[in-house]
């Protein structure tokens, strides 16, 4: 027994003419029919893609806008970035140097020299960062600091390091006694 829904499609498909076509296992994928096409149901009025004309329009914008923003772009923000990225590796390099004279019951020393852009870890070891400032950046005051197998600055302590890069400069400072790194 058919419903009365199915009775009120095959009436109206009458009336427009159509027929149901029946799908067999090599017709495609379902929802598509024989002749390739979809469904009116499912296809998008008018979506025919965007032609050559627009897609040219289109990058002429983006051309355009990126002409005008890029020069207002302010790029002094980068360079304070690096000099506060290179405060900031300083520091973690100084708690390395303190933490792994701690582990290994040695003293550890970190030797920052004027005008360099780099610094280095003495004893060396393989497991020392590289030491090496970003571009730009350089050490603006001379410091050594040596910690105990305590953690304790034995040399340094109580003195700070300047980096400073593209008009910006960071201190780095050591705390006596207890070797604690501050920024400022």
């Amino acid at each position: 027994m058919r419903g009365r829904n199915v009775t009120v499609l095959e009436g109206w498909m009458a009336e427009k003419g159509r027929r149901w076509k029946k799908r067999s296992p090599g017709d495609g994928p379902k929802g598509v029919f024989r002749n390739g096409h979809r469904p009116a149901a499912v296809r998008i009025p008018g979506s025919g893609g965007m032609t050559l004309v627009e897609l040219i329009v289109v990058l002429v914008i983006l051309g355009t806008l990126s002409a005008v923003a890029i020069p207002r772009i302010d790029w002094t923000l980068f360079s304070r970035a690096s000099a506060d990225g290179a405060a900031y590796l300083v520091a973690s390099d100084i708690r390395y140097a303190q933490e792994f004279a701690m582990a290994n019951r040695v003293s550890k020393r970190v030797v920052f020299t004027a005008g360099a852009s780099a610094y280095t870890f003495q004893p060396p070891h393989t497991l020392d960062p590289p030491g090496q400032l970003p571009a730009g950046v350089t050490i603006g005051s001379p410091l050594t600091v040596t910690f105990n197998s305590l953690g304790e600055p034995i040399t340094g302590g109580g003195g700070s390091v300047v980096v400073s890069g593209s008009g910006q400069s960071k201190t780095i400072g050591i705390v006596n006694y207890t070797g604690k790194v501050n920024i400022w």
